[in-house]
């Protein structure tokens, strides 16, 4: 199964971090690259939405694991085409004071290979990194 994965260090406790990244209400205030709308209820239904090649794009999507200040999991897609399983995974540095962030995506169907490529290449497609340097200065600007 492909994965596609980023990571940022933010400067904030894995608390503040997950404070921003759970209140997808706030998401269109500080988020350029892609929202989830819905709420994250471990089994809810929800959408994420972001541009592709230039078009927006709206996906349902099911929670899969809310495990706070440490994982926010979605998955949803046309399975056996590009089915793709969204994470955040948030781990704490230097004793708490500082979170490593892992954002990524598990993809499977035939075009799992092609979609992985493209997010690396940053092509017409939601931008992962944007997404975490959009949310690292949500942190720290507050």
């Amino acid at each position: 199964m492909p994965t596609y994965e980023t990571e940022i260090v933010i400067d904030a406790p894995p608390a503040e971090v997950w404070k921003h990244l759970i209140d997808v209400r706030q998401h269109d205030t500080w988020s350029r690259h892609f929202r989830l709308r819905g709420e994250p209820i471990v089994g809810g239904a929800a959408r994420i939405e972001f541009k592709l090649f230039g078009v927006r794009a709206r996906v349902p999507v099911t929670v899969q694991k809310v495990d706070a200040e440490r994982e926010l999991r979605w998955h949803g897609g046309p399975k056996g085409v590009a089915f793709g399983s969204h994470f955040f995974i948030l781990e704490p540095l230097d004793g708490g004071e500082r979170t490593r962030l892992r954002h990524g995506e598990d993809f499977s169907g035939i075009l799992a290979s092609l979609i992985v490529r493209l997010l690396a290449a940053e092509r017409g497609g939601p931008s992962y990194n944007g997404f975490n340097e959009d949310l690292r200065r949500r942190v720290l600007n507050g």
